[in-house]
């Protein structure tokens, strides 16, 4: 199921490491409740990473996130 969101509430865990803890949509804030997945990927030709993460929100729906671990070049 597909879901716009506006905006992405970061966590930081006990390591430091961010996690997403909620979503905002619509003027609305859905609490990230299970995180299904994630993994660390690194593009071969720009060499940037990001992190990828499954979650499943509080209303049921389950949504890709992505966050660059790198600044974009400017």
């Amino acid at each position: 199921m597909t879901m716009d969101f506006d905006r992405v509430e970061w966590h930081a865990g006990y390591r430091g490491e961010e996690k997403p803890g909620a979503v905002w949509s619509g003027g609305n804030r859905i609490e990230v409740k299970e995180i299904i997945w994630q993994k660390r990927i690194r593009n071969a030709r720009s060499g940037r990473t990001r992190e990828v993460f499954l979650c499943r929100l509080s209303g049921g729906h389950v949504v890709r996130i992505e966050k660059n671990l790198e600044p974009e070049p400017e």
